[in-house]
Parts: structure tokens; sequence; C-alpha cells
């Protein structure tokens, strides 16, 4: 491919972030030189959620030989593994290096990646990359946008007010009418929430998120590798959660279940996968040392490999207060563990009776469901293992997702699909 050094003031501020030096000859991937469509993705990180999972597994099967792949991350640092497989998959990465969206120079670094590789569609991915991209976008003139929903409620951070909440509810509601040309959300019931919020009903597109399921597989040499480096007996019962920790999450729920059925099952681990126990907030600590054997909690950074910490479990669980079409189910499902979730967004809808639901912040109700499926008996259990993967193969894999994401965007170029 054809090399040329950019010169000009603000790509050549963009360099470091693709890892080269400010004089380093970068390909050109100007429509001149590479007639592909380009698809410009805009996130805040590349890690750290299912959002971010749903990002990387999408590059990795979009079809090469039809669109030209960038991705601009606020910051992705701190997720050098998501970057090796961007890059694998022949797509562009652009780190801004930043730490909020509104900060002036990641305001100037996003309109420079913006002009020098001139997107034929934006694509942004959660609340607030929907509106800074969205906005910077249609400034920079790219005539398609599409957002991205993939949580029923607005982040809230614990510094933002109350009043500041509420005005970018607005200011997204109000956008919607005009800086989208369409909305995709991973999750039905987010949509009707959304449309509530104002979002243009005719805009809304569903498309479900989707996974490896050739990675995500039942492996007993993992189930016996991951509990040994994890230190758990490997007979011990192992409930376990992966993803962030954050309030929505509602842990200091899953505590207090974990207390409540180590009193009926001393013997029970637990395992949680997505950071340490010093992130916790008050709430999350008061009940975390509700635990009677605290000794058979584990806290472990996120994982690149996630698909081995699956089969150590015999069963994953959420205790969120909501959430949307989260991939954490589909990749414990495609591993044949049990599934017991709170019943927000479309998990019952995932499950579909081969895994259960409670209400949210109803931690008896928790523990109870753990402790039924811990005395299902091995064969029954093999049995809705075979179901959940089943499940996945049929509705949840990310070559599904990514053929319906290709399609929306042929739609949209108008071009045949």
């Amino acid at each position: 491919m054809k090399t040329i050094v950019i010169q000009h003031r603000e790509a050549a501020a963009l360099m470091p972030m693709a890892g080269l030096a400010v004089d380093t000859p970068v390909p050109v991937h100007a429509a001149s030189v590479d007639r592909r469509p380009c698809i410009l993705h805009f996130t805040y990180s590349t890690g750290g959620g299912g959002a971010e999972s749903m990002l990387v597994n999408l590059v990795e099967n979009t079809d090469t030989t039809r669109f030209r792949t960038v991705v601009v991350a606020v910051n992705a640092r701190p997720w050098p593994e998501a970057a090796h497989r961007l890059h694998r998959a022949g797509a562009r990465l652009y780190d801004l290096e930043g730490t909020a969206f509104l900060k002036r120079e990641t305001l100037f670094k996003l309109r420079a990646a913006i002009h020098a590789e001139r997107p034929d569609i934006m694509q942004t991915w959660m609340h607030h990359a929907d509106f800074v991209g969205g906005w910077a976008a249609r400034i920079a003139g790219v005539k398609k946008v599409l957002w991205g929903i993939h949580c029923r409620e607005i982040h809230r951070n614990p510094e933002d007010s109350a009043l500041k909440t509420a005005f970018f509810r607005l200011a997204l509601r109000l956008s919607s009418k005009f800086i989208p040309t369409h909305v995709i959300s991973c999750s039905a019931a987010a949509i009707e929430d959304h449309v509530k919020m104002g979002y243009p009903r005719r805009k809304m597109r569903w498309i479900p998120n989707g996974i490896d399921a050739e990675r995500f597989v039942p492996s007993a040499s993992a189930r016996a590798a991951t509990r040994a480096e994890l230190d758990l007996p490997e007979d011990a019962p192992v409930i376990g959660y992966a993803g962030r920790f954050h309030e929505m999450k509602d842990l200091a729920t899953f505590f207090r279940a974990a207390a409540e059925l180590q009193h009926r099952v001393p013997e029970a681990h637990f395992v949680f996968c997505g950071g340490s126990d010093v992130e916790l907030g008050a709430e999350e600590r008061e009940a975390l040392a509700l635990i009677p054997n605290r000794s058979q909690v584990r806290f472990v950074a996120f994982r690149a490999d996630p698909w081995r910490l699956y089969p150590a479990l015999d069963i994953f669980s959420l205790s969120s207060r909501t959430e949307a079409c989260p991939m954490t189910i589909m990749e414990a499902m495609a591993c044949g563990v049990p599934c017991i979730t709170t019943d927000v967004g479309d998990c019952d809808a995932m499950l579909d009776a081969v895994g259960a639901t409670v209400p949210a912040r109803d931690h008896a109700a928790l523990a109870a469901a753990w402790d039924k499926v811990l005395q299902i008996d091995d064969a029954t259990r093999a049995e809705l293992a075979r179901i959940s993967r089943q499940r996945v193969l049929e509705r949840f894999t990310v070559a599904t997702a990514a053929r319906q994401y290709e399609e929306t965007w042929s739609q949209m170029l108008g071009v045949r699909a």
C-alpha cells in the first residue's frame, strides 16, 4: 500500500496515538486509494464492559473486503489486548489518551481523526459517545451517523449532580431527532425505554449482541486449570461474577446473597472478576463483611481470556439493577454454565427457561436460586448446559450480529448488502 508522510497539523498530532512517531510514513486510507466505505467507531474505551467487548467482536467479524474499519477511543491504553485484536482484524486504532469526552484536547483530536479518515459512517457506542461523537461527525460533514444503545439507563457518575444528568437526558432527547440516521439497540427493552425518553421510534433498530461461540466452549481442562490458578478446591461449589464494579451492578445484593448461601452451604466459594475489593464503595464493603468465610471469596482483575474463567464456575450470576443485553450471560451460556440473574433488561428472554431470574435487590431470592441450582443432579446439569449452548449458537453469535450491522451500513449507504 502506498504510504506518505502526513503533513497536516491535526493529522500529525494523531500519529502517537497509533503507536507511530510523528514523522513515520502512514498508510493513506483516503477514498482515492481505498474505495471501501469507512466505518469509524467512536467509544470511550476498548475494554471493561459489554459494549466494548461487542465493539471488538464486531470489528473482528466485519467483512474487510467490503468495509474499512477505524476505531477512535478516548482512552484505550488500559486494554492492550483489545488493541492487538483490533490491529489483527485490520482496523486502525486512534487512542486519544483522554480522561473525559468534553476535554478540549480530546475534542481536538477527535476532530482530527474524523478529518484524517473521512468516514462514510460514524458509529458511536453508548450515550456519551453518541452525543459527543454524533455532534462532532455532523460538524465535520459526516452525513451518516449511527448511535448505539447498550444500557437501559444513562450512566451517572458519582460526581454528577441530578441536574447535570437531567440536562444530559434532555440534550440526548433533542439530539436524537436530527443527529443520528439510525439508533441501534442491543436490547428490545432498552428500545422501549428510549422511546419513552423521547427518541424517535422510526429510527430504532434492534441488533442483539453476539459472541465468538468457538472461543467460549465447555472445557474440563480450563475448569481444572483455572481452579488451580485461583486456588479453588476441585469439588467446591463456585459462583462467579464478571463485569465492572459499578453501582448499577448492585454487588451489595450479591454479597448479601453470598452471606446467606454460605450459612446453608458453608463450602461455597465466590469469584468476582473485574477488579479488587479496594474499588468497592461503602455499601458494598459493608455487605462483603457479612460473608462468614471471607477466605472463600476471590477478587481477580479483568482477564484477557474470560473463556477460561467461566468453565471453572458452577453458576454465573448477575445482581444488576439494570441491564440491556449482557454479553457475560451469553459467554457463560456458551460455556455451559447455569445462569441466575436479576429480571432486568433482556435477561429473562435470553435465558428463556434454561436459567432463572429473580427480582432486583432481593438477596434472599438470589441465594435461594443459587441453592436450588447447586442441588441439580449431574445428568440434568449436562442437559441444561447443552441447551444453553445451543441457544447461543442459534441466537447470539457475533457472526449473525455482524451481518446485521453490515446490512444496516449497506442500507445507509444505498448499496447492495
